[in-house]
């Protein structure tokens, strides 16, 4: 029998910092989450790097791009996000921007988390938008520390915990086992109620779908 409410929701993402298709997704999924009206639902951001460690020094991100892909796909796929961007709010700058190591950036905000979703999401978003829209080095603490005292972070704190080596091994054990669980690319996006969403969205439909309630149920 129904009791009329539901349960609570959790949603697991894996996300990397270098990836602008990860970018658009998570303002798609924001958006979604706003519009369900739902506050029962529980964000629970993974790490995941799409080239590993690499590259080990900052590295004009077309030609980094270009060197796996090909340049001719390379240029296609810089095109297609820069147009997508505007639609989400995002200025994309990648012809002129920096491929970089995204390992300190997932450790700042695993710190983050631990001041709740709210300052986490916050510092995300900064993050996106220093690698895409200002073509940062999102691997340099100072920079990093700046944008954890912009989330509301202290920045002494940050800069403290980067020049530490806290949740290292537990980041790169974490992406390990996400590669070693079948997660070769990302956005993904898994729900407590049974629903898996990959891949780029910019709809907010598949989103919408996944945090509505059961039938029979309402949210609270």
């Amino acid at each position: 029998m129904s009791t009329g409410t539901t349960a609570p929701l959790r949603v697991d993402i894996w996300s990397d910092l270098s990836c602008p298709w990860c970018y658009i997704t998570k303002r798609t999924f924001e958006a979604a989450l706003v519009a369900s009206g739902r506050a029962d639902v529980q964000v629970v951001a993974h790490p995941y790097q799409i080239d590993g460690e690499r590259p080990a020094e900052p590295t004009p991100m077309i030609e980094w791009l270009g060197g796996k892909y090909g340049a001719e796909r390379a240029r296609r796929m810089d095109e297609e996000v820069t147009a997508a961007g505007p639609r989400h709010g995002i200025t994309f700058h990648n012809a002129s921007g920096y491929a970089v190591n995204t390992l300190q950036a997932h450790r700042l905000l695993r710190h983050a988390g631990r001041h709740g979703r709210a300052v986490q999401s916050a510092l995300e978003e900064l993050v996106f938008a220093a690698y895409f829209t200002h073509r940062g080095n999102i691997a340099d603490p100072a920079l990093l520390a700046g944008l954890a005292e912009r989330a509301g972070l202290d920045r002494e704190e940050a800069l403290a915990y980067l020049a530490s080596d806290r949740d290292l091994a537990e980041i790169r054990a974490e992406i390990r086992t996400a590669r070693e669980d079948g997660i070769t690319a990302v956005p993904v996006f898994t729900f407590s109620n049974g629903h898996r969403i990959e891949g780029a969205q910019q709809e907010q439909d598949l989103f919408l779908s996944a945090l509505a309630p059961a039938t029979g149920e309402t949210s609270t």
